[in-house]
């Protein structure tokens, strides 16, 4: 996965009164807001320029740890408590241009600040929390810090849903597609799903888990009334990973399902064969004993012989085609639409 070596960094100062936002900032300057009575979020793009890195972690007391975790972009989803800081690490999947990407996004959360890293630019973080604390719309500007991290979370997690939606309509159109004509080509396609769907769910479910140990464990960044609001993430991730695991069924059965048609077109082909042999070889039969070279065949001098053995082979064929038909063996039907 690519990632722009080139960073950026955003802030957003702020509290209920009072906004700064700077589209293009410098991490001392962030440093020197004032922390007490306004939130501070160092919005950070790019994780590929260490030396940027080492000082975010020199002016925000970082852990090394921390610092180690950011720069590895392949880290499971976690939550660590530092005691003066704590520590979010998962993963973000999203639509860009109709195609899904995902990246790491590391969240660090201290005294009225919270730093974001993130690999690449997706545009949602903007869009959807940035542009809210610029319009002042909602809670965000009312309440703390760890109002703040909620917000990213739900973004996410919301990302999460509406990337699973864009799944399951391929996933429903790919269906339809193989009861109408099977071919090679749609195996690939299911496999390249079920791999994509694993794939998410392999980086989804811990996300479950770390808004679990968020909600069970004493966390003191938490206000007691924004505790509430991890609930509501809790039931979202539920959600996602139940469709998740349908996703992974239905493709499974998907699988089995295109096994079973092309089952059914080689039986089709191989009953199809078998009827056409019905017919043929009792004619064969009859050819290769008048074939044979004996002196004395029975209607080889008759001057009409050769058209009566016509003939009479003829009424075989219809006869034993007749019968195949009535036994359906020369049907090239996939399906008895007629059947109950």
């Amino acid at each position: 996965m690519a990632t722009d070596s080139k960073s950026k960094i955003s802030f957003y100062h702020y509290n209920e009164s009072e906004f700064i936002y700077e589209e293009t900032a410098s991490l001392q300057a962030s440093a020197l807001k004032d922390k007490s009575a306004h939130v501070n979020w160092v919005n950070i793009l790019g994780i590929e320029d260490k030396e940027m890195l080492r000082q975010a972690a020199e002016l925000y007391n970082l852990h090394p740890l921390v610092l180690e975790d950011i720069q590895n972009p392949n880290q499971r989803a976690k939550i660590e408590d530092y005691n003066d800081s704590l520590y979010v690490v998962l993963r973000m999947f999203s639509l860009v241009n109709g195609e899904v990407q995902d990246q790491q996004v590391s969240l660090v959360l201290r005294d009225n600040v919270l730093l974001s890293f993130r690999e690449k630019e997706f545009g949602v973080f903007k869009k959807l929390v940035g542009d809210k604390l610029t319009n002042n719309t909602g809670n965000i500007r009312k309440k703390g810090e760890d109002y703040l991290l909620y917000t990213l979370l739900d973004t996410i997690i919301d990302q999460y849903f509406l990337v699973i939606e864009d799944v399951e309509v391929r996933v429903e159109k790919l269906e339809q597609e193989i009861f109408s004509n099977s071919n090679d080509s749609q195996l690939l396609t299911l496999q390249q799903l079920k791999s994509e769907v694993l794939y998410m769910r392999k980086n989804i479910v811990p996300v479950r888990d770390l808004i679990t140990n968020l909600i069970r464990n004493e966390i003191e960044y938490f206000e007691a009334d924004n505790k509430y609001y991890l609930r509501d993430l809790q039931d979202h991730m539920t959600r996602n990973v139940e469709e998740l695991d349908f996703l992974r069924d239905q493709l499974s059965g998907l699988m089995d399902l295109y096994y079973s048609l092309q089952n059914h077109k080689m039986n089709n082909v191989m009953k199809t064969l078998t009827g056409v042999s019905f017919v043929l070889l009792p004619l064969n039969f009859i050819a290769s004993i008048y074939g044979m070279n004996f002196t004395h065949i029975p209607h080889t001098d008759d001057i009409n012989g050769f058209w009566e053995l016509v003939a009479a082979m003829a009424f075989i064929a219809v006869i034993l085609t007749y019968f195949a038909f009535k036994r359906n063996w020369l049907s090239t039907k996939d399906f008895d639409n007629n059947s109950k």
